[in-house]
C-alpha cells in the first residue's frame, strides 16, 4: 500500500453505509434487474442462478474497489477507499472467497456452452476496468498507457453493454419456457436497448462523481471529457430514449407482462436520482443507493404484478 497520508485513514461511516462500500447492495441490485427480466419474458430462473449473479457481480465490484482504493477512491470515495486500505482481507481474501463460491455456484447449475461463454465475457468486461486502474498510488506516479486511455472513454458503454448482456441473455438460455426461437430473442433485444440506454446514464452519473479524480489520475472517461452540464443533459437524453423504448416495447411486443412494469420504476428511478444530484453529489453512500435503486424498483414492480 501506498505511504502517502490517507486523507480517510479508518472508516467512521454508520453500518448501513459500510454495506454500501462493500458493495453488497451493487451484487443485490444485478440479481433484482435478472429476476425483473425474467419475470417479464416469462422465463424464470431457478434459485441458484439468482446466487450465482450475486456472487459474481460481488466479485468483479469487490475487485475494482480493491483495485482503486489507493488511487482515485481516495479523492472520489473517501469512506470506500478507507474500508478497503484498512483491511487485507477485503482487498484480497473476500474477492477470491466470493470467485471461488461463484464458480462452484455454476459448476454445481452446469450452464449450457452458449451461457458460459456469455458468462466469460462478461466476467472479462468487469474485470477488465479494475486491474487496468492498478498500480497507480498518486496522480504524479506516470499517465495512463494507450490502452487504458481507450479503455477509460470506452467503460461507461462498456460496463452499461455488459450488464445488459448478462441480464437479458441469462433468462433466455436458462430460463424455464417454451423453446428458444427468433421471436424470444427479439423480445429481449426490444428489453435490452432501451436498458442499455438506462445503465448508462447511470453509470454516467457515477462517472461525473469520480469526474475531479479520474482527472488527476488520468482517465479520461467520457465524463471527464465533456463538461457536468453536458454529462447531465446526455443523462436526461438517455432517459428519455429509455421511457420510449419501454414504450415502443410495450405496445409492438408480446412479453409475459407489459415491458411497462419494468420500465416505468426503472426510468422513474434513476430520473429521481439525476434530479437529486444537487443534494446527493457529496453523500457517498446514499448517492450509490439512489443511482442503484432503480433496479430494486422495476424488481418489486415486476414481481408484483407477475
Amino acid at each position: 500500500m501506498s505511504d502517502a497520508t490517507d486523507p480517510n485513514p479508518k472508516s467512521t461511516s454508520p453500518p448501513w453505509a459500510r454495506l454500501v462500500f462493500l458493495q453488497i447492495p451493487m451484487a443485490i441490485s444485478a440479481a433484482s434487474l435478472i429476476a425483473a427480466i425474467a419475470v417479464t419474458l416469462g422465463r424464470p430462473l431457478e434459485p441458484a442462478w439468482y446466487l450465482a449473479a450475486f456472487l459474481g457481480t460481488w466479485c468483479v465490484y469487490l475487485r475494482d474497489s480493491a483495485a482503486s482504493c489507493d488511487a482515485e477512491d481516495r479523492i472520489s470515495q473517501p469512506g470506500r477507499a478507507a474500508l478497503f486500505r484498512s483491511s487485507a482481507f477485503l482487498r484480497t481474501t473476500l474477492p477470491g472467497f466470493t470467485a471461488v463460491a461463484g464458480l462452484a455456484t455454476l459448476a454445481w447449475i452446469r450452464p449450457t456452452t452458449p451461457t458460459t461463454i456469455l458468462l466469460v465475457g462478461v466476467g472479462l468486461l468487469g474485470l477488465l476496468h479494475a486491474f487496468s486502474v492498478g498500480g497507480r498510488t498518486t496522480p504524479a506516479s506516470g499517465g495512463p498507457s494507450p490502452l487504458q486511455s481507450r479503455l477509460a472513454i470506452a467503460k461507461s458503454p462498456m460496463v452499461s453493454i455488459a450488464w445488459a448482456a448478462a441480464a437479458v441473455s441469462l433468462p433466455v438460455l436458462e430460463g424455464r419456457g417454451p423453446e428458444i426461437s427468433t421471436a424470444t430473442w427479439i423480445e429481449a433485444a426490444m428489453l435490452g436497448l432501451p436498458l442499455i440506454a438506462i445503465l448508462l446514464g447511470d453509470s454516467l452519473l457515477l462517472d461525473l462523481r469520480d469526474r475531479d479524480a479520474d482527472a488527476q489520475f488520468h482517465l479520461r472517461t467520457l465524463a471527464v471529457r465533456l463538461r457536468p452540464r453536458t454529462v447531465h443533459v446526455v443523462v436526461g437524453g438517455l432517459l428519455l430514449l429509455a421511457a420510449a423504448g419501454f414504450a415502443l416495447g410495450s405496445v409492438v411486443g408480446e412479453p409475459v407482462i407489459s415491458e411497462l412494469a419494468l420500465g416505468i420504476p426503472a426510468v422513474l428511478g434513476l430520473a429521481t436520482a439525476w434530479t437529486a444530484w444537487p443534494i446527493l453529489r457529496n453523500r457517498e453512500a446514499s448517492l450509490a443507493m439512489a443511482v442503484m435503486s432503480w433496479r430494486f424498483l422495476a424488481a418489486i414492480s415486476c414481481l408484483i404484478l407477475a
